[in-house]
């Protein structure tokens, strides 16, 4: 395996340490393989060593390459500069991929803690996105920021469409960081349609790492229920890049289309709220979004008539059509 330290901030002793597979004759099959990019904890105090270089190796053992950010913490504390330090290794891990077997459509980042605050920040708010996001017991609120001595907008407001599919998994009885940074930051997903999958342990403090005996700094902190986390977030990363590759769905009936697709093309959207007001309502929206008009009315054919719904899909792109036409 090949490691290298780059030095992002020599004043701040900033920078980005890669774990990179080499290249060998017994992996030929083996083309790209994907990135995991780690955000240790540590209330932008510290950069937590049990939240970094232990992660990185796990994920390089399951056959990843991963990289460890040590970002602005302690005297140069800033939010701004951290989020640089992300920005710049997102870039560095891009600028790899040109010549190491990294792909670069692949790039993943997880965070603990006040790295999970960075990791949210660079999913909603970074100008280079990964494409899959890991958050574990993650500081989210501004009013936490306060307690990190940062200045940094409640992350769950701003979440986009665009923000990257999220694994997120914490502890109801986390003892620093209250739940209710996770749930809203969960909520913000479900309202922007961006997928997630979460697991909230019922028990477990603050801190856990991966919740083994090699991580753990104390008795305490070993805990095997806990640390079912990462084999639950390796099948989730699988199931997410495997989906990308799969072609989407194209659709020849405009009938057969659940309203979600046709919803989501901008040309459409006016006249489905012109034509269907009960679509402005959140709840009404979230009941019937993937269904297709053909369901709809089969399920409600009191509400309006087939000349009404013809009439109105005769007005409307297909979402393939429309993505042609974009591009």
């Amino acid at each position: 395996m090949h490691m290298e330290k780059i030095i992002l901030d020599p004043k701040a002793d900033t920078s980005l340490t890669i774990y990179l597979h080499e290249e060998k004759k017994e992996y030929q099959r083996i083309d790209k393989r994907p990135f995991l990019l780690v955000i240790p904890g540590g209330g932008y105090g510290f950069c937590s060593e049990r939240e970094a270089e232990p992660i990185a190796l796990k994920f390089a053992a399951e056959g990843y390459h991963a990289g460890v950010l040590r970002y602005h913490v302690g005297e140069f504390r800033s939010f701004e500069e951290s989020l640089a330090d992300a920005h710049k290794s997102m870039r560095i891990i891009e600028e790899l991929s040109v010549n190491a077997k990294i792909d670069s459509e692949r790039i993943a980042v997880i965070g603990f803690s006040a790295g999970g605050h960075l990791a949210a920040a660079l999913s909603t708010l970074g100008e280079v996105k990964p494409s899959l996001c890991i958050l574990g017991y993650p500081a989210i609120l501004d009013s936490f920021a306060k307690v990190m001595k940062i200045t940094a907008p409640s992350l769950d407001t701003c979440v986009t469409p665009q923000s990257p599919p999220t694994f997120l998994f914490s502890t109801f009885e986390d003892n620093v960081v209250p739940i209710e940074n996770s749930l809203l930051y969960l909520r913000a997903l479900e309202e922007n349609e961006v997928p997630f999958e979460a697991h909230i342990f019922q028990k477990g403090k603050h801190g856990l790492s991966l919740g083994n005996k090699w991580s753990g700094n104390s008795e305490e902190m070993i805990d095997p229920r806990f640390a079912e986390w990462f084999d639950l977030c390796i099948e989730w990363l699988e199931i997410n890049w495997l989906e990308e590759k799969e072609m989407k769905q194209i659709y020849t009936d405009i009938w057969q289309v659940p309203i979600k697709e046709l919803f989501a093309v901008k040309m459409n959207r006016k006249k489905l709220l012109r034509n269907l007001p009960f679509l402005t309502d959140k709840s009404t929206y979230k009941i019937i979004k993937l269904l297709s008009f053909a369901q709809l009315y089969e399920l409600s054919p009191e509400k309006f008539s087939s000349g009404q719904l013809k009439d109105l899909l005769e007005e409307l792109a297909l979402p393939q059509k429309e993505r042609e036409q974009e591009s």
